[in-house]
């Protein structure tokens, strides 16, 4: 068998675009889908970070809600309470314990926005 022996001149530039194209490695298209990809990646962060804020936001406001149950109305009379303080206890350990893992949860969306970023 023989072989053919190829010269500069019998392979087009146009081949070796169609070429590349195909196979992803257009510089140009490579940068906008990195540029796409990061915008996404951003955006994404910023999503979390505002979903989580708000997930904390709402368990703040339980410890609210929890915090205005145990203030009577008039300071000078304690019978306005309808229940007793020791019987919260429960309830304000897991609001606590809630707020808690949603601070958390806002600080690693907080990092993971800021690695993207960078």
């Amino acid at each position: 068998m023989a072989k053919t022996v190829r010269t500069a001149g019998t392979t087009s530039a146009k081949s070796r675009t169609t070429k590349r194209k195909v196979a992803g490695d257009d510089p140009a298209t490579s940068a906008e889908t990195k540029k796409q990809a990061k915008k996404k990646a951003v955006s994404s962060a910023a999503l979390l970070v505002e979903d989580e804020f708000n997930n904390l936001r709402w368990a703040h406001r339980a410890y609210d809600c929890v915090q205005n149950f145990l203030a009577p109305l008039n300071s000078r009379n304690v019978e306005e309470f309808l229940i007793e303080p020791s019987e919260l206890t429960a309830l304000m350990e897991v609001i606590n314990a809630e707020v808690g893992r949603r601070i958390q949860t806002v600080g690693e969306a907080i990092h993971a926005a800021r690695k993207v970023l960078h």
